[in-house]
């Protein structure tokens, strides 16, 4: 029995396999940056009565929203090491972005994240750290951000390469954009195989007009 004949090309044999190359996905970015812990710092900074139930209901959408998200990728296990932290604290009522850049950056510092350390061959020198998205930027939420649909993204380390965004956002993105494509967008060097520099954001994620 003769068998079926290679076409002139070769292409039979060389043509990939799509199962085995799938195209790369926000979640299998995520989970192949091999994060411990990955998610926005959120800042509540409005205290009025009306915001409470306001804040609970973002919660509850990017929440919920996320858990989908995931449980329908190709990567559901990074939901094991999502960490979205969400601080509720008085004393940030009506808080600047400056301050709040402030707090912020205390915070990483509190979790070894600093985004220079010295270097190991001379400890005079000192060598920017990779950290991802999680130690760059925080989101906050504002009076007009629980009245609206969207939030405020803030790069928490705006000096020296954007010192413009010192005390200012750095864009509004839609409350249903604070997620894994967000996330994944704001990129991390420490995984340059997934191709995640960050330089802007896509359009579709930033709320426009606000």
């Amino acid at each position: 029995m003769s068998s079926s004949p290679l076409s002139d090309s070769g292409s039979d044999i060389f043509k990939p396999d799509d199962d085995e190359f799938p195209e790369p996905t926000p979640e299998t970015n995520i989970r192949d940056c091999g994060y411990s812990k990955w998610g926005f710092v959120i800042y509540r900074t409005t205290y009025s009565p009306e915001s409470t139930s306001k804040w609970d209901q973002f919660k509850a959408l990017v929440l919920s929203n996320l858990r989908k998200r995931i449980a329908d990728s190709p990567a559901p296990e990074i939901l094991q090491n999502m960490d979205f932290i969400f601080v509720d604290d008085p004393s940030l009522d009506n808080i600047s972005i400056a301050d709040l850049q402030r707090r912020f950056r205390t915070w990483v510092e509190s979790e070894g994240m600093l985004p220079f350390k010295p270097s190991q061959s001379d400890p005079q020198e000192m060598v920017y750290v990779p950290r991802g998205a999680r130690y760059e930027f925080f989101i906050m939420a504002d009076e007009l951000a629980l009245s609206s649909p969207c939030v405020k993204l803030v790069r928490g380390f705006p000096e020296p390469e954007n010192p413009d965004e010192v005390g200012r956002e750095h864009a509004k993105v839609w409350h249903i954009a604070v997620g894994t494509e967000l996330y994944d967008e704001l990129g991390d060097p420490n995984a340059p195989y997934t191709g995640r520099y960050y330089r802007s954001l896509p359009s579709r994620l930033v709320a426009q007009g606000y």
